[in-house]
């Protein structure tokens, strides 16, 4: 009987497989080779404050497996299904993965970092973790990632927790009904493919490295928590400061307190129906500055739980074309770099790294960085707020992003929010940039403007910027108008290339004997919404590019002009507003000495030419030279030089510094000030 009953059910499920098959619309649904993709939540509201919670660190050792097909995906078809997780019980099951026996990486790090034969790889890599965990029913459990490039979908035991689109940026899901009393499988898939649509877009000059690139912590918290707590001071009013809390529910009449023991400040408030603390308070706290880089303990207490943080305190404002931190006139004396350790292959992510980092960048006695192009994980911001360095962070839209497409400005504006919301807090963060070398339209103006209005509703207190595109085709023919006549001039150009400048300048009818300077005027109509005026320029590097094969004049000729012409260019704003230099460099390799680009000596000469050009411009109040570092970009392949490194570090990946190094230390610490003849 048992066999006709087993029997009798294999054929009934033969006939609804058939039955199945035999409809289109079924089996569209159910194709062996795919299925409906399945609904994956997004995260909660970002979780602040997180150095003092109950925190349980997944850190470490993990098991991955690539997964260029994206195969192990539940969607994906019959032989995915990863997250089950399926394993070996008799020895004749068919599994064609295996997490239990998979090689190993570190987290945080970037697989494509861990794994040479992953090195230019970009797409799906699976990521697993067992991990131990007795769940408290008094509580609820999350699971915070601090990075992971570029979507990230999260499995717990098998089942769908959720998905994150967007890199870099911290990202937390409540788990507690995914997890067990003991053994939990969580499994993480990250992909870091980019596309036309993605911020950042598809084509980066930085490495995409893929992974988690962020501590992973198991939070624990009340069923209502302290959501995130926002404290600064008043730009306006020194002795007031912005208090700002919200609860994870809506509950009026909750009881809050906030100490600052030091300060014997000591406040209880109560929610409003929002569940939120919208407040000011007097205090009058010793101010954070580079010199000084003071910071304060502060305690914020519910009835169920205390949180807790160092917090310096500091005003940073513009005035017409000025820049005061606490309302003491200052210039950024400036370096931008990429969140990449010296001497470690990879994306930087820890507090070593970044003490690293910034401990050696001081040798340039610079009081700003610019962490470009992207955020960093949170570690940065805290060392930078003990170390006394002003900060810029910054989201990826750089180049020319997919401006039209509703996903791309949900994406960009889901990182510049969870930024803002992370570091709200940090002294050292004085500048958001929502843009990097945006090409101008009207789409990129309404994109750009709700990222700024995104800040603005979470942090006034703070300068907002976004670095603007330089070269114009107006400007480059006025440029090689002032290099002909510069070519007039000198002495050392061949009769014949003197023959092709005299000819382009009878074309433009420019008199041999003119005195003619080049001037750019800063007019992007961004710089209206921005409190700061940012600059790329490269002059003495790309720009001779552009023009040797119209002039026909060699490239060499032309960078010789271009240092001759650079001291007395003049770089101004339509708006009256400071303009900071966010970049200029030039690429070397370390150890490279010749008279020719490439070379130590070439970048270090630009340098001076360019410091010379830069400190007679008085609009101009910050600048940070290209770059700090060298580091790694797929778009910089050239043999032997760059070895897909940009080198236009100051120092190499090893740290070793290049001629240019101590030329900018020299340029901060003797020839840059605010009380310099040039202002």
């Amino acid at each position: 009987m048992r066999d006709v009953f087993i029997l009798r059910t294999l054929l009934s499920f033969a006939i609804i497989f058939t039955l199945n098959l035999s409809s289109k619309e079924q089996s569209d649904a159910d194709s062996f080779f795919g299925r409906e993709a399945p609904v994956y939540p997004a995260p909660d509201h970002l979780i602040g404050w997180i150095d003092s919670r109950q925190i349980f660190t997944l850190n470490g050792e993990w098991s991955y497996i690539v997964d260029p097909m994206n195969n192990g995906l539940p969607e994906s078809s019959f032989f995915g299904g990863f997250p089950k997780n399926k394993i070996q019980k008799t020895g004749m099951e068919l599994i064609e993965y295996n997490f239990e026996t998979a090689s190993k990486i570190n987290i945080p790090g970037a697989w494509n970092a861990e794994d040479e034969k992953l090195f230019f790889y970009r797409g799906p890599v699976w990521l697993f973790k067992k991990f131990n965990y007795v769940p408290k029913k008094q509580l609820l459990t999350h699971l915070y990632i601090e990075g992971s490039n570029f979507t990230t979908k999260i499995f717990i035991n098998g089942l769908i927790v959720g998905e994150f689109e967007g890199g870099y940026v911290p990202f937390n899901f409540e788990i507690s009904k995914y997890l067990k009393d003991g053994e939990n499988i969580l499994l993480v898939q990250t992909d870091n493919t980019l596309n036309q649509s993605s911020v950042p877009t598809q084509k980066t000059d930085w490495w995409p490295w893929g992974g988690i690139v962020g501590d992973v912590y198991i939070v624990e918290t009340p069923k209502n928590f302290i959501q995130n707590a926002y404290l600064q001071l008043n730009p306006k009013n020194l002795s007031n400061a912005f208090f700002n809390l919200e609860m994870s529910k809506e509950l009026s009449g909750q009881r809050i307190v906030l100490e600052i023991p030091e300060l014997q400040f000591k406040k209880e408030f109560l929610t409003n129906a929002d569940g939120f603390v919208r407040e000011n308070i007097e205090i009058s706290p010793q101010l954070w500055s580079p010199t000084d880089p003071k910071l304060y303990d502060i305690i914020i207490s519910s009835n169920q739980e205390s949180i807790s943080d160092e917090i310096g305190f500091r005003s940073i404002k513009v005035d017409g074309p000025n820049i005061y931190l606490n309302n003491i006139e200052i210039k950024f004396k400036g370096i931008a770099m990429h969140s990449e350790p010296i001497g470690i292959p990879g994306p930087a992510f820890s507090k070593d790294h970044f003490e690293n980092l910034l401990l050696t960048a001081k040798d340039l006695n610079i009081n700003f960085v610019r962490a470009a192009h992207y955020p960093y994980t949170r570690h940065l911001a805290r060392a930078a707020d003990k170390l006394g360095l002003m900060l810029w962070e910054e989201v990826p839209v750089y180049w020319n992003i997919d401006w039209d497409n509703s996903e791309t400005l949900n994406i960009a504006t889901n990182q510049i929010k969870r930024l803002v919301q992370r570091d709200q807090n940090r002294a050292s963060v004085v500048v958001w940039s929502v843009a990097n070398e945006t090409p101008l339209s009207s789409s990129r103006m309404r994109f750009l403007n709700t990222l700024l209005s995104e800040i603005e509703a979470i942090d006034s207190t703070r300068l907002t910027t976004a670095a603007l595109l330089s070269g114009s085709e107006e400007q480059f023919k006025a440029l090689v108008l002032v290099l002909a006549l510069q070519g007039i001039k000198s002495s050392w150009v061949s009769p014949k290339e003197k023959i092709i400048f005299q000819s382009i300048l009878a074309q433009a009818n420019i008199p041999i004997d003119s005195n003619l300077n080049f001037s750019i005027s800063i007019d992007d109509p961004l710089g209206k919404s921005v409190d700061l005026i940012s600059y790329n320029e490269y002059f003495g590097w790309y720009y001779v590019t552009f023009f040797t094969e119209q002039m026909m004049i060699s490239e060499g000729t032309l960078r010789k002009l271009m240092f001759e012409v650079m001291p007395n260019i003049k770089i101004s704003s339509v708006f009256n507003k400071p303009i900071h230099i966010s970049e200029f460099g030039a690429g070397a390799k370390y150890g490279n000495h010749s008279n020719k680009i490439w070379s130590e000596e070439y970048q270090a000469q630009l340098y001076k030419h360019q410091l010379e050009m830069l400190s007679k411009n008085p609009q101009i109040k910050g600048i940070s030279p290209w770059v700090f570092k060298d580091f790694r970009a797929m778009l910089r392949p050239l043999p032997g030089i760059q070895d897909f490194y940009n080198r236009k570090g100051l120092i190499d990946e090893s740290g070793n510094k290049k001629l240019a190094f101590e030329v900018l230390a020299d340029f901060y610490e003797n020839k840059w000030n605010i009380e310099s003849p040039s202002n």
